[in-house]
């Protein structure tokens, strides 16, 4: 039986190397993102969409920043999408590029008063 068990564990790892071992030595850095909340108000329920991944954060208070790390593997757009802690509804924004690469960038949300976003990215 612990034989069984010790060659289970040894298929496991080498599948496990098999399907990974792209990723495992070839760390790429990855782009970032910076949602900032100069709204004057609580933001709840923030995701950020880019090439089929969401990032989530439950709550970003009023002049608060939610930083994320991501990698993608295609061109995409990004999908801003949010709730109002105090008022019902859901806000969406469209808009702005993330490249596949071999650049990456540092992308920054600023969400203002009106519901408005200003997209700005940088590179790293």
């Amino acid at each position: 039986m612990k034989k069984l068990i010790l060659l289970a564990l040894v298929v496991a790892a080498g599948w496990y190397g098999w399907k990974n071992y792209p990723e495992m030595f070839n760390r790429q850095p990855g782009h970032m993102a910076v949602i900032i909340n100069h709204t004057g108000r609580d933001m709840e329920r923030v995701r950020l969409v880019v090439d089929g991944q969401t990032l989530v954060r439950e709550t970003l208070a009023d002049g608060a920043e939610a930083e994320f790390t991501f990698k993608v593997a295609n061109d995409s757009e990004f999908q801003l999408i949010w709730q109002w802690s105090n008022a019902p509804g859901e806000f969406q924004w469209r808009g702005g590029r993330v490249p596949r690469g071999p650049m990456v960038q540092k992308h920054f949300f600023t969400v203002d008063g009106v519901n408005e976003v200003i997209y700005q990215a940088r590179q790293l």
